[in-house]
């Protein structure tokens, strides 16, 4: 590691909470990418299996991406408002997408099932959501429940995830298991009149479903 390096991971320990940005080790910092590949601040070069968690399916610098980033720049980025590249795009989810009939984009996934959870409570006119324990949904209080449990509690009680998440919030969350439709079924047999929505993962991490579970 050079000593530049050193200096930032330095500051950054001094700056960010736990020293990084929340997600892989805090003594690596990254310089640049390219294709498939990142380089560190020292010059280390290592192959980018995080692709940004995810949005970085054509790699890093792509020679496209930047031409269209770079008109784009010219033009202007943040609007606020509608636009020809939210409307198109939103055109073509509809068209790729069978069950979305509408698009609302969202900054973050936490901001978007944040809000799935709050159009289904509105719809029902029921206050529990059900999701499955081990579901990653994004950071906000009602999806940070029963993801990685130290100490499971009986099903459906959820187990926040982090602290400073309120009670109130905790006993709205209903937590089923994974690929077990019989206690998934009980469940919602069982709070069906509480239940405005369930949020589940089609692909729970590593978990396929099972046959005729979803």
């Amino acid at each position: 590691m050079t000593s530049r390096e050193q200096e930032l991971v330095s500051i950054a320990h001094r700056v960010l909470p736990g020293g990084s940005l929340g997600n892989i080790a805090n003594d690596l910092v990254i310089d640049r990418g390219e294709g498939s590949h990142i380089w560190d601040v020292s010059g280390n070069q290592y192959i980018d299996y995080l692709l940004g968690s995810g949005p970085m399916l054509v790699g890093h610098a792509h020679p496209e991406v930047l031409e269209v980033v770079r008109d784009q720049l010219e033009k202007g980025t943040t609007f606020f408002a509608g636009n020809e590249h939210a409307i198109l795009l939103a055109d073509e989810v509809v068209k790729a997408v069978p069950c979305a009939e509408k698009v609302r984009f969202s900054s973050t996934g936490s901001e978007a099932t944040l809000y799935a959870m709050r159009a289904a409570r509105a719809y029902r006119g029921r206050d529990k959501i059900l999701k499955f324990e081990g579901g990653f949904h994004g950071m906000n209080d009602y999806a940070l429940m029963s993801m990685a449990p130290a100490n499971p509690a009986p099903f459906p009680q959820a187990v926040p995830d982090s602290a400073g998440i309120p009670k109130s919030i905790q006993d709205e969350m209903l937590i089923a298991p994974f690929n077990d439709i019989e206690t998934t079924t009980a469940i919602i047999e069982q709070h069906h009149d509480e239940i405005g929505g369930v949020i589940v993962e089609p692909f729970q991490r590593l978990l396929p479903p099972l046959p005729g579970f979803l």
